[in-house]
């Protein structure tokens, strides 16, 4: 499972890394001029599962995957303390020393994310094995991506949700393995980087109630 991706040719563009912090912080700006890391914390938990509850519930067959969908999660679950929620972002970002998707490329990811994966999605699936890898896929890309200031594993393992229950399966806990088995999820996810899907469907499949 290998699959080229276009929209990272570089371009010869450094993007600039501002950072924007509450002062004195090392919460980020937003509208509640919140300061205490807990206490951002604890409203984004509330904002993610409200937004899960609100999507899972509009969820049908009808149901069109696409980016707008995925930035409407983001939005729908930070909007009332992020100002940049829904947003993509304009900073660089590295997470213990692996840097994610420049800034300057998310555009084009995102859209190539859409038009190569998301659109392609069948509601329904005769084939279990494929969904799993659809999922894998997907999730990997996204958080390969980044496209968010903030927010960006949970939007992308509420979104791996929505497209197990959208084929008529039961959420998978995405979250709940990444806390029990970071190791393993990370790993998974750095071979995604490679376009290696391989340990990302492993968990997935692992997830998925038995036939």
């Amino acid at each position: 499972m290998s699959y080229q991706r276009p929209y990272e040719l570089p371009e010869g563009k450094k993007a600039k890394d501002p950072l924007f912090y509450e002062m004195g912080s090392s919460v980020l700006k937003n509208k509640q001029g919140i300061t205490d890391p807990n206490m951002a914390a604890e409203e984004e938990t509330i904002g993610f599962i409200k937004a899960q509850v609100i999507f899972t519930e509009k969820l049908s067959k009808k149901t069109k995957f696409n980016e707008k969908y995925i930035q409407d999660i983001h939005k729908t679950a930070l909007s009332h303390i992020y100002p940049f929620a829904g947003i993509y972002r304009n900073v660089n970002l590295s997470k213990a020393g692996h840097h994610f998707l420049p800034c300057a490329f998310i555009a084009r990811g995102m859209n190539y994310l859409e038009q190569e994966f998301l659109l392609k999605l069948p509601a329904d699936y005769e084939d279990e094995k494929k969904l799993i890898e659809d999922i894998a896929i997907v999730h990997c890309e996204l958080i390969h991506i980044h496209p968010f200031r903030e927010g960006n594993g949970r939007t992308s393992r509420i979104f791996a949700d929505l497209m197990a229950n959208r084929a008529g399966y039961p959420s998978l806990e995405l979250d709940k393995f990444r806390k029990e088995n970071y190791s393993q999820y990370i790993e998974a996810l750095n071979k995604g980087d490679d376009k290696d899907y391989s340990g990302m469907v492993e968990i997935i499949g692992n997830l998925f109630p038995a036939s």
